[in-house]
């Protein structure tokens, strides 16, 4: 059974910065999205939560990475992420990998 569109809830939080105040070191942003989601259209999401034309030129700048620090591109899904892509939303927490971490390069 392919769950590639069931919703599940994703963290990213940011892991650096060159302006805390402009984006915040530590802060966690959660989308509630399908498994099957674009990294490209997560971090369009990510780019909606800021107001200022600073701020989302900074937040392109940065690249996602799981939560065992392995690089995500834009063509990944987040499904591609998970050991074991129709495990459970439950597992999938457990194990860790609803979490990405955004990092400036």
């Amino acid at each position: 059974m392919d769950r590639g569109e069931e919703l599940i809830d994703i963290t990213i939080r940011i892991g650096n910065t060159r302006n805390n105040d402009l984006i915040i070191v530590g802060k966690s942003y959660v989308f509630n999205v399908r498994r099957n989601t674009f990294v490209s259209e997560l971090m369009d999401e990510l780019s909606n939560n800021f107001t200022s034309n600073e701020e989302k030129e900074e937040i392109k700048k940065y690249v996602l990475f799981t939560n065992k620090i392995i690089r995500l591109y834009n063509t990944n899904t987040i499904m591609d992420t998970f050991k074991y892509p129709n495990a459970g939303n439950i597992d999938i927490i457990d194990m860790g990998e609803d979490i990405f971490y955004a990092l400036l390069i």
